[in-house]
């Protein structure tokens, strides 16, 4: 008697996410297959990819979807295990530590999954289970925040209650966490490998290590900001040179050249504006579940000193009297009592952003854009005398497709 695990499913109801995986794919030309897991072709954990939300699974029960081959076995009762937790013969103060280290270690690596219930599964003649669900035990989703966790199960059977376990395989698989749904410009349908709008787990590779552990939008989208503008000057800068054009993000967002660059290829070199920035915040943040847009400001007003992306020097945007427009990643309707995330600029964050040196430097994110005279987003940009010419644009207001 013998028994092999063909396949696993994780996302194995393309039309929900409330107990099972999101439908992604891995950018913009690879689409991610079900089943995720194939014996004989998934290997390490990065040929298994699955991506789960926070907020749709919340409270439910989350199940996968498995098959089995067997030999001279007509029903068994199988489960999969975390390994890391397994403990030998509890005897002594040896079992005790094993048990210790256990918990450390899936606390600290997140197994986010949990483990697999036994089921009892049946086969068919030929030795087929077929795909059985199974219900995940003890997942941790919800309490670990975005963040890309490594779960690794070790399958077991058995004929009948109370008997040995004996194992099957080991299997091992990359899961991605998000906040919620990713809003647009990604989308869940349809469902077919030629939508390349699906999530691509090449941008949640950045975008989930970018904001580990978040568990609240504004988290999420501040830290995917902070990350953007740390990107500077080592892999973008602001474009002086060539008058603050758009590299990347028009007329739609070549997402894939933008990660070549981030990955230390050329893309499409390392200048970027207002535009382009605006467009990674949102987008990144957006594929965690956040609510973000691409809006404008202006027309042609004056600035304060500020420091762009990529530089070390307080100007006026390049020596610059001011902008014509300017762009960032907004909330809601993109109005002067929306937030605002900009990863192109910092502004001065003193009592008087008028004011000469010395400087304080403040990352705009989560920063009401306000009224002139509050002291805010607004005040911080322009100059008195610009401010007036700094009003939100919303009829701007976008969401670049991918590309």
């Amino acid at each position: 008697m013998s028994m092999v695990i063909k396949a696993i499913k994780f996302n194995h109801d393309p039309n929900s996410a409330d107990h099972d995986a999101l439908n992604i794919r891995k950018n913009g030309s690879e689409f991610v297959d079900v089943p995720e897991w194939v014996q004989g072709i998934s290997t390490k954990p990065e040929d298994s990819l699955a991506a789960y939300s926070m907020e749709e699974t919340r409270g439910g029960k989350i199940t996968i979807q498995a098959r089995f081959r067997s030999v001279g076995i007509n029903t068994a009762e199988i489960r999969a295990v975390d390994p890391t937790i397994l403990p030998p013969k509890p005897t002594g103060w040896w079992w005790l530590l094993w048990w210790v280290l256990g918990w450390l270690i899936r606390m600290i690596f997140g197994n986010v999954l949990g483990e697999v219930k036994e089921t009892w599964v049946d086969f068919d003649s030929g030795g087929d289970s077929g795909f059985v669900t199974f219900e995940l035990k003890n997942p941790n989703i919800w309490n670990a925040g975005v963040g890309i966790r490594y779960t690794t199960w070790k399958w077991q059977y058995r004929l009948t209650s109370g008997s040995p376990w004996i194992d099957i395989d080991t299997t091992r698989h990359k899961i991605y966490v998000v906040l919620e749904i990713p809003k647009e410009p990604w989308k869940q349908t349809p469902y077919v490998a030629t939508n390349d709008q699906l999530p691509w787990t090449d941008v949640l590779d950045y975008s989930c290590w970018w904001a580990k552990g978040s568990k609240d939008r504004d988290t999420a989208s501040g830290k995917i900001t902070e990350m953007v503008n740390a990107l500077g000057s080592s892999v973008i800068e602001y474009d002086c040179p060539g008058g603050g054009a758009t590299h990347y993000a028009w007329p739609d967002f070549n997402c894939t050249e933008f990660l070549e660059r981030v990955k230390g290829g050329l893309g499409l070199g390392k200048y970027v504006n207002c535009t382009d920035c605006a467009t990674v915040v949102s987008t990144f943040a957006n594929i965690l579940g956040c609510d973000l847009w691409q809006s404008r400001m202006g027309y042609g007003f004056a600035l304060n000193e500020i420091l762009a992306i990529g530089s070390s020097v307080w100007q006026s945007a390049c020596g610059w009297s001011g902008f014509s427009y300017h762009e960032v990643a907004w909330k809601g309707t993109c109005g002067v009592d929306d937030e605002v995330f900009d990863a192109c600029l910092k502004v001065d964050g003193d009592s008087d952003p008028t004011g000469g040196p010395p400087h304080t430097p403040l990352l705009p994110a989560n920063m009401k854009f306000g009224n002139i005279g509050d002291l805010l987003y607004r005040d911080r940009l322009a100059t008195q005398v610009g401010r007036p010419n700094c009003n939100p644009q919303p009829t701007t207001r976008t969401r670049r497709l991918i590309t």
